[in-house]
């Protein structure tokens, strides 16, 4: 997977499982053979919110009720699926990403890894309600006095679930930069404000 897309600094749950020396990455159907039934309905739920989402946008307004009825339903799917997804995460293999993206990720990790370490891993998009099962390889390894972190590149990813990744790193940037505006806003506002005058 050459391909380099956009990664965000945001720390989510990942699942790393190293593989045995000489461990080779599936192919893309075997890995679709493979994929866990939790994940195969995440991503095919994500798929289906991004057309249904291009779909209301073009409703309109006089639509408003339809619309909020819809997302009421599509939220307690989240809600359910949510919870199929968490049965999936073994603390045993937990790590948090440092930053993540379309094309690779980066977690903390007690120790370093071998460059060129097969990984299986498990992705938790939490905010999206999904998650992603794929393979990565080890390319670097850097530290700092509380953390190594582990630089892993995407060997075998179903390419839905990639646009799944670029859209969730994009959004989080999206929101990353609202925040940042506002925080912004808010010091300048304090900034402005006169203070009051000192009684003597």
């Amino acid at each position: 997977m050459s391909e380099q897309f956009f990664s965000v600094m945001h720390s989510i749950p990942v699942n790393v499982e190293p593989l045995p020396a000489g461990s080779e990455a599936p192919s893309l159907v075997a890995l679709e053979a493979e994929l866990p039934t939790p994940f195969r309905i995440a991503g095919a739920i994500s798929h289906v919110d991004v057309g249904t989402a291009r779909q209301l946008r073009n409703m309109g307004d006089e639509f408003g009720v339809l619309v909020d009825v819809i997302n009421q339903q599509s939220a307690k799917i989240d809600v359910l699926l949510s919870y199929q997804l968490s049965q999936q995460d073994d603390p045993a293999q937990r790590r948090y990403t440092q930053r993540f993206g379309g094309s690779e990720l980066v977690f903390a990790n007690p120790q370093p890894l071998s460059v060129g370490t097969l990984l299986r891993l498990k992705l938790f998009l939490t905010d999206q309600a999904s998650a992603i099962y794929c393979y990565g390889q080890v390319v670097d390894n850097s530290a700092d006095e509380e953390a190594v972190f582990i630089t892993v590149h995407y060997v075998a990813l179903r390419p839905d679930d990639q646009e799944v990744l670029v859209r969730a790193s994009l959004s989080i940037q999206s929101q990353q930069l609202k925040q940042r505006a506002e925080q912004r806003l808010h010091a300048a506002r304090q900034a402005n404000t006169p203070s009051a005058p000192s009684i003597e």
